[in-house]
């Protein structure tokens, strides 16, 4: 049984390695229980005073080292996990064995044994379209049980951890572990007083700390939770069981009324309008449709054997990156169903508890990935570096101590007291007072931080990618009007502004049923650009036909209960029962750039196809001989203006398709041969503080650019209107860089006379000589994705350039975007990513700073969440983080300075057999250092952000050099007369 299980696994033998579901590569090795080492550990434990238990605690490295011996992976019963980056993730996993299955758990994910290595087991993966369709009858109840072994419960289990286990966790931090040492020297010191006051103190935040953790693991198990009953079919029958019982496999049936998802699934039967605002930010209802069934004869050949290369394509295997148009996920709400057949609508589970895509949220959470921060790497070399004069105080000590005649206890009894000065155990929290401060007013202007370490990362941003649309301009778009192509299809008509004195039935009917709008309670639901495109046709959507063949019908809207219509009858030319059935839909993609409609008029048995997309894809979908000649100037002409165009295409079906026909065939050969049908111009406005905030960015030099799903030249005319391309002091130019044909073409960005094709062995001086044959201005790049693949992968002098000067990245999938964030990573700028959709999760999750405007769950795929929907918060954000960043490094050098100083009084008392009160302890302790420390933590940020970002680095030449002349003097002053 555990074998059938295993042909649904991801099964990539990864030997000796592991892959998370991020593809994160961790390397594993295999370990036993070491009993000569154990011992070992055992004698030495004693001999350190018990701090080896604390090292081995640390440093799961050090405990590998110390107890366990490797061994081969098939026999081993620990897994030591360290990550292949920089991240330095490092953990010991216990092996485990149920019913003949070894596996262990990484990061609340599990890996199963399969033979030669382990393996992600991460639901259903590479799964037929065919397959998932078979699937459909339901498992038995021996194929439930060994599912059920292989994947587990579909629980999110979130531990909230007691408040003893918390403080006992917190307390054992390196930090209150030199403060308990030197808490206990103080007492024994009989410096009570100023003990006294750190175990309050210390006690005291331990206590405000545990209880945000537990509040936030509270928070986030609330989040988590989600138990509910559902319907499933098993053995051939329908049966509720609770939805922890789900395993991937199942045949989940939804009910009309809808449901809270408990765990992600593919529709194979019926339509689901659903609320994803809870993960992808998005307020508006999706409209999910069900997975195309492909023959299994498309795969395996027809009776003759044959397979049809030309009917396999990426979109029969089920991918739930690439299929989201069909697929539920964990923690959604699907409003309304309308069941195909039956009173259900009928979901196979692909994917269960912290597999799902709910449970990769929590996971990033729980198991967020390490940062390190130069500030925080100068700030360890630099306590070393105390460390180091605190060791040679340490011994001076020892020496007058014992040279004056102080007894063995007494001698020991300073030596260590002077470490505490040398060190002092409030050094560590200097780094992190601005930061809390920091969060606290980033809170009042509702900016919201789950990674307190990124606050740091937010001083030293120079460069920052923004999404366009809902970012830097209005959710909302306005028509404007269509441009339909003229009769001889040579050449484009004048503008219409009124549906009903459109003279191109086709492209009216194309506007009013390509989409994925439904409604809900007589109220249209959907994405607001099909909403508004709808409201312009002047038609309706009836969605309650008895047709079963239909999904909708289209029409014109009436007047009243009469029969005439809003539109002109004329308009609609060969219908003469203007009634369209909506027969299949293939959804939207930002990775195809369109979608398509299958549509009937009742009248008559002809089909048509309808397609909507960006107009590079239409036109590249169409005939040639439909797509006027003046395709690309009217396109530009508007485009350049800002304004946001779609287009349009159709085609009739053969005669002898049927409706079996339709749904069985696939995307590819519906949108091909097009016929082109015209434009539809819409407009989207920059949100009111859009343009002071880019302006305030750029005269602070910090690197903005637009990443967008746009069209380039509406993405350079938004760019320009907001500031990203500059125009304040000196105009920039915009090149535009494309390629074709292996060749790079660079050109103005309206003025196709000013191309300029570079030689393919360019240099890189070859391509300033050829910017200058363009323009002597300064210049900004602009690129489409198209080029922007072609030219990271062969040309990478020009890419480096086009990162360093592009402004403009128009048509970007969500994948290239996150690649354009991490390639400027490489080029070591310190990158922050605004966003305000699902869209952009993977490049906020890669940014040093990622800042989401939005409030949904997903937007804890970013640091940070605004709850206002502007790039204000980029400003607010980053003048806090130079605050903290400045504040932090401030109050550190003032600390570890004054600790020398009084270091060196110690050592001069000590010499003379002498030593300061315990009252004079506590005044510089509590008043000078502490005091002092706490004040500069508070100072508030500057009102505008300054040219130049703070250092991160703590320490350099100069401040160097600066402490220690200021430590020289003050030892002058303290040896002298």
């Amino acid at each position: 049984m555990v074998e059938t299980e295993r042909t649904h696994l991801m099964h990539t033998h990864i030997t000796p390695t592991i892959t998370d579901d991020s593809d994160t590569t961790f390397r594993i090795t295999g370990l036993r229980l070491s009993i000569p080492k154990i011992l070992l550990t055992c004698l030495l434990t004693p001999c350190t005073g018990g701090f080896l238990l604390l090292l081995l605690h640390w440093y799961p490295s050090l405990r590998a080292r110390l107890t366990l011996t490797q061994t081969s992976l098939s026999t081993a019963r620990f897994m030591y996990v360290e990550a292949t980056d920089e991240s330095e993730v490092k953990a010991i996993s216990t092996v485990m064995e149920d019913e003949g299955m070894r596996f262990f758990q990484f990061q609340n994910m599990k890996y199963l044994w399969a033979g030669t290595g382990y393996s992600l087991i991460n639901g259903i993966q590479n799964a037929r379209f065919s397959d998932l369709h078979d699937m459909s009858g339901g498992l038995s109840s021996s194929e439930v049980f060994g599912r059920f072994l292989t994947y587990g419960r579909n629980v999110i289990h979130v531990p909230v951890p007691s408040y003893i286990k918390l403080f006992f966790r917190e307390l054992l931090q390196p930090f209150y572990i030199f403060q308990i040492c030197a808490v206990v020297l103080w007492m024994v010191d009989e410096y009570q007083t100023y003990a006294t006051a750190i175990i309050i103190i210390s006690v005291g935040s331990i206590g405000i700390t545990i209880y945000e953790q537990r509040k936030q693991s509270s928070k986030i198990r609330s989040m988590a939770a989600a138990s509910n009953l559902v319907t499933v079919k098993r053995d051939g029958e329908t049966a509720d069981i609770d939805s922890s019982d789900l395993v991937p496999g199942d045949v989940l049936l939804i009910p009309k009324v809808g449901m809270l998802m408990p765990c992600d699934a593919v529709l194979v039967s019926g339509l689901a309008i659903v609320n994803e605002c809870a993960l992808t930010g998005e307020s508006v209802p999706a409209t999910k449709a069900p997975l195309p069934y492909i023959s299994k004869l498309i795969y395996d050949g027809g009776e003759d054997g044959e397979v049809d290369a030309q009917k396999i394509s990426e979109d029969m295997v089920y991918n739930g990156n690439s299929h989201k148009k069909y697929s539920l996920y964990s923690g959604t709400n699907v409003i309304q169903g309308k069941p195909s057949v039956g009173e259900y609508l009928v979901a196979i589970v692909m994917r269960t508890g912290f597999s799902t895509f709910k449970g990769s949220l929590i996971r990033y959470i729980l198991c967020p990935k390490p940062t390190k921060f130069e500030f925080e790497s100068d700030a360890q070399r630099f306590i070393a570096m105390l460390s180091a004069f605190a060791a040679c105080g340490f011994a001076y000590t020892f020496y007058i101590s014992l040279k004056l005649g102080g007894t063995i206890w007494k001698t020991m009894r300073l030596s260590l007291d002077l470490i505490t000065v040398v060190v002092p155990p409030a050094l560590p929290a200097a780094l992190t007072i601005g930061v809390v401060y920091a969060i606290q007013r980033l809170q009042k202007s509702k900016i919201f931080c789950i990674d307190p370490q990124r606050v740091n990362f937010c001083g030293k941003v120079q460069h920052i990618c923004f999404d366009k649309t809902g970012t830097l301009t209005e959710d909302g778009l306005s028509v404007q009007g269509v441009i339909p192509v003229s009769e001889s299809g040579k050449g484009f008509l004048s503008m219409v502004k009124e549906p009903t004195l459109a003279t191109n039935d086709k492209l009216l009917v194309a506007m009013a049923s390509c989409h994925e709008l439904t409604t809900i309670e007589n109220e249209l639901v959907g994405d607001p650009l099909d909403i508004e495109m709808f409201r312009f046709t002047g038609w309706e959507i009836v969605e309650d036909v008895e047709n079963a063949f239909v999904s909708a019908v289209v029409r014109p809207k009436r007047i009243s209960n009469t029969d005439s219509f809003f539109c002109n009858p004329e308009v609609l030319g060969e219908l003469n029962a203007p009634e369209v059935g909506i027969i299949r839909t293939f959804p939207f993609s930002s990775d195809v750039q369109r979608m398509s409609v299958v549509v009937k008029y009742l009248h008559d048995d002809d089909m048509f196809a309808f397609c909507k997309g960006s107009p590079e894809m239409i036109s590249h979908l169409s005939d040639k001989e439909t797509v006027p000649k003046n395709f690309s100037r009217t396109l530009e002409a508007f485009t350049k203006e800002g304004y946001r165009v779609l287009a349009f295409g159709w085609k009739k079906l053969p005669a002898d398709i049927t409706w079996h026909g339709i749904q069985t065939v696939t995307r590819s050969s519906i949108e091909s041969d097009l016929k082109f049908l015209g434009f539809l111009v819409m407009e989207n406005h920059l949100k009111s503080d859009t343009t002071d905030c880019i302006t305030s960015l750029v005269l602070s030099h910090t690197r903005v650019c637009m990443v967008t799903g746009d069209n380039i030249l509406t993405a350079i005319t938004v760019a320009k209107k907001c500031g990203i391309v500059p125009n304040l002091n000196i105009r920039h130019d915009v090149i535009l860089v494309r390629e074709s044909n292996g060749g790079i073409t660079l050109q103005l960005d309206f003025n196709e006379d000013t191309a300029v094709t570079l030689d393919t062995d360019y240099s890189s001086k070859g391509i300033v000589e050829a910017i200058r044959d363009i323009t002597a201005n300064p210049y900004v790049f602009a690129v489409a994705e198209k080029d922007f693949n072609v030219i990271a992968e062969n040309h990478p002098e020009l890419y480096e350039l086009i990162l360093l000067n592009g402004k403009v990245f128009a048509r970007m999938t969500p994948g290239k975007k996150q690649k354009l964030v991490e390639d400027l990573q490489k080029l070591e700028y310190t990158v922050a990513m605004c966003g305000d959709g699902a869209n952009d999760c993977g490049a906020l999750k890669s940014a040093n700073v990622g800042v989401s405007l939005s409030e949904a769950e997903a937007s804890i795929a970013a640091p940070f969440t605004s709850s206002t929907p502007s790039i204000a918060c980029m400003i607010e954000i980053l003048r806090q983080g130079r605050a903290a960043l400045v504040t932090a490094s401030v109050t550190f050098r003032y600390m570890a300075m004054y600790s020398m100083i009084q270091f060196i009084s110690t050592l001069l008392h000590y010499s003379i057999g002498s030593n300061l009160t315990d009252n004079q302890f506590l005044y510089i302790d509590m008043f000078v250092i502490s005091g002092m420390a706490a004040t500069l933590g508070r100072s508030l940020p500057s009102k505008s952000l300054a040219p130049t970002t703070p250092k991160a680095q703590l320490i350099d030449l100069k401040v160097f050099l600066l402490l220690t002349l200021h430590v020289i003097l003050t030892f002058a002053f303290q040896v002298g007369p």
